[in-house]
């Protein structure tokens, strides 16, 4: 059985398999795919096991993708291994501090309900550009310290690079609409290496980093951070209005505001953006009974652990109220996502600024959704605004 098929995330076909999965073979073996062989980690307690065990299972070997990572491609930190990865994961971090964070909370809050209030009301419009990609764009913007109108390069950007790792190819007459990534930050990175102290952003974090960082590997950490702080939050946006609507569950949060920090969790349990992460064995190991061979490709399926019926009651149910383990969707141990904190706030501040204007929502299509195996993007999603 190969889960990593794309097409299955694009048609929404998935969780059935993994609901089989866990129940037959957990740990499974695919033997033929078109990513070469692996193994399918379906069940939360492995999942955890394998994403907090960087010895034995490594992002360095092969990247943390189930696409084998080019081996001429400089390594972003997501894809090293201690000690290597703190040193260059820790060059970006202050920017998601508490006290920073704190600091955007108002601008966060400004730029949800100005998005909010373009919205077109009792008139059908497409969820997933009008509000859906804005907001986090319009934030990725503010972290990246560059021009707003920019941003648009920014989802072009990041829906090349989910295509490319997710098994599909990204598409040609698009690309000559933007310029390359590679020209418009190492542009940036000159000038920006001008000024005498850095400023309060994430590209000018990299460049004034104290270990001096090659060009492509500067590339890498942007790009990482590009989809990172882009897609997982457009995709909870979208996927979580999505699952309100389908279990009926607009007005019970309605009634209900003070519900809306364990909601916004259990939307992004619900939704699980990043489909999978991907390690190598770097020795032979025993998991769930399986025997793990050195090099072996170990894929760690979020989706299916966020599901697992032995970590979460009803599992398939959008539980506003749930308050059980810590959900799989921004990783565990070192990898843990660094910027989960705002993905968080935007979505805090979008639900109470919908909340705040409409009364309802009703969905007018089947949502379209991105032909990827990494990323549960949404490309469109027609609805309908009751105020």
């Amino acid at each position: 059985m190969d889960v990593a098929d794309p097409a299955l995330y694009e048609a929404h076909t998935f969780h059935p398999l993994f609901r089989e999965l866990r129940s037959s073979d957990p740990v499974h073996y695919c033997e033929e795919s078109q990513f070469g062989p692996y193994w399918a980690v379906t069940r939360y307690d492995d999942i955890v096991n394998v994403d907090m065990n960087p010895r034995v299972f490594s992002s360095a070997a092969g990247g943390i993708s189930i696409f084998d990572t080019p081996a001429d491609e400089h390594p972003s930190f997501i894809n090293m291994d201690p000690p290597e990865h703190r040193t260059h994961r820790s060059s970006v971090t202050p920017v998601f501090s508490r006290e920073n964070l704190a600091d955007m909370e108002n601008e966060v809050r400004e730029r949800a309900a100005r998005i909010l209030d373009r919205v077109p009301v009792n008139t059908p419009f497409d969820w997933v550009t009008t509000v859906a990609n804005e907001l986090p764009l319009q934030m990725l913007s503010t972290l990246f310290g560059i021009p707003e109108q920019d941003r648009y390069h920014m989802l072009h950007w990041t829906n090349q690079q989910v295509a490319f790792v997710g098994g599909s190819r990204p598409d040609p007459e698009e690309a000559a609409e933007h310029p390359s990534f590679s020209r418009y930050f190492l542009d940036l990175r000159q000038t920006r290496s001008r000024d005498q102290t850095a400023r309060p952003d994430l590209v000018s974090h990299l460049i004034h980093s104290p270990e001096p960082i090659p060009d492509k590997m500067f590339l890498s950490h942007l790009r990482l951070l590009t989809v990172g702080a882009n897609d997982t939050t457009r995709t909870s946006i979208a996927g979580g209005l999505e699952a309100v609507i389908q279990q009926d569950l607009y007005a019970h949060l309605r009634a209900n505001r003070t519900l809306l920090p364990t909601a916004v969790n259990e939307i992004i349990r619900f939704v699980t953006p990043v489909v999978h992460q991907r390690r190598t064995a770097t020795c032979d190991y025993e998991l769930a009974g399986k025997q793990i061979r050195k090099g072996d490709k170990v894929v760690m399926f979020y989706v299916s652990g966020n599901r697992d019926e032995a970590a979460f009651s009803d599992p398939d149910a959008l539980v506003l109220e749930r308050a059980e383990p810590r959900i799989l969707s921004f990783g565990s141990g070192i990898h843990h996502c660094i910027g989960f904190r705002l993905a968080r706030m935007q979505l805090q501040y979008m639900w109470e600024g919908m909340l705040d204007r409409f009364i309802g929502f009703e969905l007018v299509d089947t949502p379209k959704r991105l032909r990827s195996n990494f990323v549960q993007g949404f490309i469109s999603m027609p609805v309908i605004a009751r105020a």
